[in-house]
This record gives structure tokens, C-alpha cells and sequence, in this order.
């Protein structure tokens, strides 16, 4: 995992002169073990690294042997199965390393751009042909791996973080209101919304091909699309899915952990790593990280405690409280240069920043509940009579603090979406095709936009790596392909998880009300509301979408249900003063919100 940036000009285009420089500051927390470039006349490429596999040799840009025209790459990511592709497409391929990253040139220089379709794992990458004059940008299916995008007239710029293409001064368009009020309504906003008109993510999948600083094709890897479906799901072909899949992301020359919280996803996967260390006879340690908070109901940290230590792991207890929040609020806000307002965001960062201690890599649980039918929405989703679709409006909106015409378009937008969800007569008669159109909204959308984002920033600002065994070419698409009832049954969503795991790990109690990961950041901004609700009102990013009235009385009533909008505004108002105001992250929170930018 690392930090790519760089450009491809077109005829007679120029780059500032020390674009790379500032790329390679922007990215230094993504790859803080070492860096390299490429340039030619037309071509620009940094890598920041982070050291996961073959520490020695994998220093990167790889460059090709002049049999295979000096090819060029720069990536970010892991190739879970480069040891398979060296044997099967890469024979006679001169390496230069073990690195899995490697395998992607070679599998590039010899069978050309639709070999790539064959990756399994996380990754955004740059490939260049010099002889040729071509170019590729890609990015993986699930978008686990983050690229984003500037086409002016110059050329094409690009780099891991929209952010570090802003600091070399790529992107000079102002935030977009109608996207500060989607994050402030959903937390999240989609790929064609993007916060700079200037600057978009590629898509998940998306490969662009580029000659002479222009797009010439674009194409997409889109795994589930050919998806067919199975006719049954058994516990049995479910623990050997997931054994493959864990033991996949488990590839590393370095120390890995667990992000736990003791769910039904992360109990899974510890009980697989577990299992595979038992196989293999391994002596490592086996590191799981919980975050407890410092109030609330939903402490269930003795619970996780009990089932790390029954599985022989070691248990890392991590509190996170108010004080925690207020002097770090900022740098949370500071990481999601793609604002995502998930309030996870804030225990997410904690947790890395104290795993980074032990470890260079942390496997995580997001994907499950999309891929195995999780959410309670998708119960809601196929009712007959009264079904609730995620296309419907957020807190903002139903409360009608949003400005007008920032409100009327964001409906617009939402009645437009709400046109794809299953329609009655589906959901009579098809329940599989109903519950998979539900499903497929989220994994093209919220595990990406969100999910995935949160969890790629909060651990790459510490430079930590974050896997995800449940978003994977293998593990996914056979989550998908199950039956209805085998993803919702008796007991709610992810049956054949949970089936599975009463049985392999019954202290987990996965058929057990969910009590839910609540992050009581409501009463937190409650209890500073006095300070913060004129300092919330007074932020230009604000005024742009509410009205100063409006933002005043949101922070004020964060208590209970109000806590999650209040955090939504609080966050952009952060996000504003750090991305757009310039302020200094580094500070309190409220000394952030008083700084005038």
C-alpha cells in the first residue's frame, strides 16, 4: 500500500516544475518507508512506499527490460494471486523482485491491457509505454484502493488523494454546495458528485487508456456482472470461501492484525485466521484492536475481549472518549480529504494511529454486509406493502434545514435513483433479483464512497494498511451469487455467516440482537454546544447550504436522535476549514472552527 501520483502531458502541454515534489509531501503518509520517480518529456510519475512485501527489492517504479520496451509502473495495492499469474502469463518475465506489484507490468507488457482483468486483490496503478506512447490508469472492481483524476488542458494529472493534487496545484474549482449538502444528508456522496467539479475518483474498475495526455478509451471490470447464480449455500462452502479469502490477505513480509469489534464480520474472520494458524503451525502472534468508548450502552469490549482470548489472540483494548474528540475532530477531517462524515471516521483513526505501534497491516470487516445481505434496509427494501429504500432523503432534508435549492436538487437526484429500486412485482416474484438490486446499490455506491474511504484514509494517515477479506474478486462474487434465503433467513441478514459461525465460534452469539457500533458523538457535541453552535453557523462552507439559524439549532439539539446531523454539519464545517480555509488541523476543535482561513 502507497501513494501514486504523476501526469501525462498532451503535445505542447507543461507541468509546474515541481508538481512532483509536492505530490510526493502530499502522499508522504501513505508510503513513509521511501520514494521514487519516473520522468520523460511527456510523463511524470512518484511513488511513496510502504513497505509490505519484499522489503528489500520492492522499491518502485518498476521498469521493464528493454525486451519488454521499458515499460513503466507505479502501484498502490496487493496482488493476492501474483504468485499464480508469474506461473501462468509471466514466464521468461526478467523480475527484479518479488513483489506482487511487479507481476502487474509484467502481466501488462506481455498480454496487454486485458490481462489486468485477471487480479485478485486491492489496487490503483499507472502504466506507461514509452516506446509506444501509452498509458493506463486502474483501479480495482470494489474501489477498496483510491484514484482520482484532473484532465485540463495540459494533459491528464492523477494521484491517490484528490488532496495531494490540490497541494501541486492541479484543481482550482471551488467546493460544490450541492455536494457539501449530499455529505450533510447521507455522509457520503457518489461518484458524480464530485466536491471540485475539476477533480473525479475513478470509478471502481475503471480502466482509462490515454495517449498523448488525452483519454482515448475507457472501459470497466465489473465482476458481478457475470455473476451467475448459485442454487444453494451451505456453511460448509462458505467456511472454504472465506478460508481462501483470509488466507489471500494474509500475504505480508511484515506484522498484521485485526481490527475487532467482536460483530458477526470481524468473528469470522478471526475465527479463519485463527484457523489458519493452527494449520500452518505459525508461532505469530495474532493482534486483535478494539476501540471501547468512554459512555454510552453498547460496550460490548468484554464480550470481544472473551472471544479474542478464546481464539488465542491477544486483546488490545483502546479507549476513545470526549477529549479524545475534541483534539483530534480535525484530523479526522484532515484524512477524508474526500469528505466522507461517517462518524467511524473518529475511532478508526484512533485505532490505527495506536496498531501502527505492532503492526503494518490490519484486516477489517466492511464488505460483509453488503455481500452477505447484512443491513436491515434490504429487509425493508423488499417489503410488499411499506418498503423503504436507501434512495430516500437523509436527516437534512426530512428536517428541512437545507437551503432550497441545494434541497429541491438533491430530491431530484434521489427521486432519480429511488426509479432503480425493485418495483412491487419483483419483489413478489423474484426475491433474489430484488435483494441483489438492493445490494448491488450499496456496493456501487456506500462501500465505496464510505465504507471504503473511511478506512483507506484513517489507516493511510498513520501508514497502516487496511484489508478487507469480505471486498474480493473471489469472496465477493460468491457472496453475491447466493440465494435469497441464504443471506436472509431466520435471525435477519447474513445467514450463512452466522449459521456458520454459531457452530465454528458459538461465544460470539451471532444470532443475538445486534447491539450496533455507536459512536456517542452526539453527546459530545451536545455538551459543547453553547461554544460550538455559533462558531458551526458563522463557517462560509456552511452558509452555503444552510441558513446560520438553521446550523445554530442543529448543534444544539445533538443530543439522541439529532447527534448523527449535527455531526454531518459539524464535519463539513471542519472539512472546509482544513481543505478549503487552509486552517491548521493540529488544534482543538473549536480553536480550528475560530481560525479564519
Amino acid at each position: 500500500m502507497c501513494g501514486i501520483g504523476g501526469y501525462f502531458l498532451r503535445p505542447g502541454g507543461t507541468a509546474p516544475a515541481d508538481i512532483l515534489d509536492r505530490m510526493q509531501a502530499a502522499l508522504a503518509h501513505r508510503g513513509p518507508d521511501g520514494s521514487g520517480r519516473y520522468t520523460d518529456a511527456v510523463t511524470g510519475l512518484v511513488h511513496t512506499r510502504l513497505s509490505i512485501v519484499d522489503l528489500a527489492k520492492g522499491a518502485q517504479p518498476f521498469i521493464a527490460s528493454n525486451e519488454d520496451g521499458g515499460k513503466v509502473l507505479i502501484a498502490n495495492g496487493e496482488i493476492y494471486n501474483h504468485s499464480a499469474l508469474r506461473e501462468s502469463h509471466c514466464q521468461g518475465y526478467s523480475f527484479t523482485s518479488g513483489s506482487d506489484c511487479e507481476t502487474m507490468l509484467a502481466l501488462w507488457a506481455r498480454h496487454g491491457n486485458q490481462a489486468l482483468l485477471r487480479l485478485r486483490g486491492m489496487y490503483a496503478a499507472a502504466l506507461y509505454d514509452p516506446e509506444g506512447g501509452e498509458a493506463v490508469l486502474i483501479r480495482d472492481p470494489f474501489g477498496i484502493k483510491p484514484l482520482y483524476i484532473c484532465e485540463t488542458g495540459d494533459g491528464i494529472f492523477f494521484a491517490s488523494e484528490q488532496g495531494a493534487l490540490r497541494a501541486a496545484g492541479i484543481g482550482k474549482a471551488r467546493p460544490d454546495a450541492l455536494h457539501a449538502g449530499c455529505i450533510i444528508d447521507r455522509q457520503f456522496a457518489p461518484d458524480d458528485l464530485p466536491a471540485f467539479a475539476d477533480i473525479r475518483r475513478l470509478a471502481p474498475g475503471e480502466m482509462l487508456s490515454i495517449r498523448e495526455g488525452r483519454i482515448v478509451e475507457s472501459r470497466r471490470d465489473t465482476p458481478l456482472d457475470t455473476a451467475t447464480r448459485l442454487t444453494d449455500g451451505t456453511p460448509e462452502t462458505f467456511q472454504q470461501q472465506l478460508q481462501d479469502s483470509v488466507e489471500a490477505h494474509l500475504m505480508a513480509d511484515v506484522p498484521l492484525g485485526l481490527f475487532f469489534s467482536g460483530g458477526v464480520d470481524s468473528s469470522a474472520i478471526l475465527a479463519a485466521m485463527s484457523d489458519l494458524r493452527h494449520r500452518d503451525g505459525s508461532a505469530a502472534p495474532l493482534l486483535t484492536y478494539t476501540v471501547r468508548f468512554d459512555r454510552g450502552g453498547d460496550d460490548e469490549t468484554a464480550t470481544a475481549r472473551e472471544i479474542a482470548t478464546g481464539e488465542g489472540a491477544e486483546f488490545v483494548d483502546v479507549p476513545y472518549g470526549k477529549t479524545d474528540f475534541l483534539a483530534d475532530a480535525g484530523l479526522a477531517a484532515l484524512a477524508c480529504d474526500d469528505a466522507a462524515a461517517d462518524y467511524a471516521i473518529l475511532p478508526t483513526l484512533h485505532l490505527a494511529r495506536r496498531a501502527v505501534r505492532d503492526v503494518k497491516v490490519a484486516l477489517s470487516g466492511e464488505g460483509g454486509d453488503e455481500f452477505f445481505g447484512g443491513y436491515g434496509r434490504y429487509r425493508a427494501g423488499l417489503r410488499a406493502v411499506g418498503a423503504k429504500f436507501p434512495t430516500r432523503p437523509g436527516a437534512a432534508l426530512r428536517s428541512g434545514v437545507l437551503r432550497g435549492d441545494v434541497a429541491s436538487r438533491l430530491m431530484a437526484r434521489y427521486s432519480s435513483d429511488a426509479a432503480r429500486m425493485p418495483g412491487l412485482m419483483t419483489r413478489l416474484t423474484d426475491r433474489d433479483a430484488a435483494l441483489a438490486s438492493l445490494q448491488r446499490h450499496d456496493i456501487d455506491d456506500w462501500l465505496p464512497n464510505d465504507l471504503l474511504i473511511k478506512l483507506d484514509r484513517c489507516l493511510m494517515r498513520h501508514g497502516l494498511e487496511g484489508r478487507t477479506p469480505f471486498v474480493d474478486r473471489m469472496m465477493s462474487a460468491y457472496g453475491f451469487r447466493l440465494p435469497h434465503d441464504a443471506k436472509i433467513g431466520p435471525g435477519g441478514g447474513k445467514y450463512i455467516v452466522k449459521t456458520w459461525l454459531e457452530s465454528r465460534l458459538p461465544a460470539s452469539r451471532p444470532f443475538a440482537r445486534k447491539r450496533g457500533f455507536t459512536v456517542p458523538v452526539g453527546d459530545w457535541i451536545a455538551e459543547e454546544a453553547e461554544q460550538l453552535a455559533p462558531l458551526v453557523a458563522a463557517q462560509p462552507g456552511i452558509e452555503a447550504v444552510m441558513k446560520p439559524e438553521d446550523a445554530r439549532a442543529v448543534i444544539a439539539g445533538a443530543q439522541g436522535r439529532g447527534g448523527l446531523l449535527a455531526w454531518r454539519v459539524l464535519f463539513y464545517a471542519l472539512w472546509h476549514q482544513v481543505h478549503i480555509g487552509g486552517v491548521d488541523p493540529h488544534q482543538p476543535l473549536a480553536d480550528i472552527l475560530a481560525t479564519r482561513g
